[in-house]
């Protein structure tokens, strides 16, 4: 089975120009596993052979292979240690009136807008002028147009509290649509944290972030590229920039002198400004 998950990979990859070889081979072949049964195949390599022959399929199960999940305020206490401690400083100390974030692999734009919320509630407690850029990034294209289009069935505010809801969306029936206020703090735009030729999203000037959230994507990866887009987050990391990363993630040891946890729970990392000896 290993064989014929490694061709699928490969296939995707020549096919979309993605690389889709660095995923985690358990995390593929149990997505392709579920594929094939979805399509009653009983051997992977049946649906090898369907997967080239089907014009369609490619696309499909790409799909499934990209992480797509995001929701509102996911862990709430990392997000109160960044509403409550971590921003306010951060915006306090800035020097050049500018505040940079980078959301990377933000699917339809959940958590950036958790981002953005966050921070505009900090500027509004210290009537803080520091502009604010938040870029946010995926591989999808249309996980991107449904982060644009900033409108989100009731059932995903579930994190949100009321008064969150009540400052910071529009109720569209059915559904809750973002604030201009908020969405026009953000920029979305294609970026491929697994593209070997560049480190952060174009648009961004490549780099000088004061935060970085990448949750829940490097869990999905090979050894080999969880290393390598670790490294271009922290070359993308202003000094004293702070590093958000999922629960099941985390800072290989090399780095011990470079990034300190900011405290003993929540995946939050300081960059330092001069490395600890």
């Amino acid at each position: 089975m290993r064989e014929a998950v490694a061709e699928i990979l490969s296939f995707l990859t020549q096919h979309f120009g993605e690389d889709f070889k660095s995923y985690s081979s358990s995390l593929a072949e149990k997505r392709i596993v579920e594929r094939a049964g979805q399509l009653r195949m009983a051997h992977v390599a049946d649906y090898l052979r369907f997967l080239r022959a089907d014009q369609a399929e490619p696309g499909f199960l790409a799909r499934m292979l990209r992480i797509r999940f995001s929701c509102f305020f996911r862990d709430p206490l990392q997000f109160e240690l960044l509403g409550s401690i971590i921003i306010p400083t951060m915006l306090t100390s800035s020097p050049r009136g500018l505040f940079r974030a980078w959301c990377a692999a933000c699917a339809s734009g959940e958590e950036a807008c958790s981002l953005a919320i966050i921070i505009d509630e900090a500027k509004q407690m210290l009537e803080s002028q520091t502009r604010v850029q938040i870029f946010a990034t995926d591989i999808a294209e249309d996980a991107l147009e449904e982060a644009r289009a900033g409108r989100y069935l009731s059932g995903s505010l579930a994190g949100v509290t009321l008064q969150r809801i009540n400052n910071n969306f529009t109720c569209k029936k059915t559904s809750y649509q973002i604030n201009d206020k908020i969405r026009n703090m953000i920029t979305y735009s294609c970026h491929d944290l697994l593209d070997t030729h560049t480190y952060a999203p174009p648009e961004s000037l490549f780099g000088g972030f004061d935060l970085i959230s990448c949750r829940n994507f490097l869990m999905y990866l090979d050894p080999e590229a969880y290393s390598r887009v670790l490294d271009n987050l922290f070359r993308a990391l202003n000094p004293e920039g702070v590093l958000l990363l999922g629960k099941a993630e985390s800072v290989p040891e090399r780095y011990a002198p470079y990034l300190e946890r900011i405290v003993d729970f929540g995946n939050l990392y300081r960059k330092r400004s001069v490395p600890r000896r």
